[in-house]
């Protein structure tokens, strides 16, 4: 009997979890978590997936790590935070869109802190 209650929380925890999983967590397109931004770029664009173009025709004004970025040629890069140096950047394959998440203060340091399937929002 106890055992069988056993089983029955286990499914039921399991059934949670994935009732409440995050969907837009896009299955691994080959990059890790800590990876490093350049090697993580490398292996994206190996697989087909092509940098989108960001700030092409709005004025937005690179400051920060943003510039270094921008300086590498990083243009499919939206945003970065002032106060943890958070970028984001955006890829696409397919049809598909990429975000990929990154954290660092300096280029060489920047690694990949997460990525979803999530679409740039369009220009106001």
């Amino acid at each position: 009997m106890k055992a069988s209650i056993l089983v029955l929380s286990a499914l039921y925890c399991i059934g949670i979890s994935v009732a409440f999983a995050d969907s837009s967590e896009a299955p691994s397109p080959g990059i890790i978590v800590g990876e490093r931004l350049v090697a993580a770029k490398a292996k994206l664009i190996k697989q087909g997936w092509k940098p989108t173009r960001m700030h092409t025709n709005d004025g937005y004004q690179y400051s920060g790590v943003e510039k270094e970025l921008a300086a590498h040629k990083f243009f499919e890069l939206d945003t970065c935070s002032f106060d943890s140096s958070r970028c984001i950047l955006y890829y696409a394959k397919k049809g598909t869109c990429l975000r990929v998440d990154t954290i660092g203060e300096q280029f060489n340091d920047m690694t990949v802190t997460r990525w979803t399937r999530e679409c740039p929002e369009a220009p106001q």
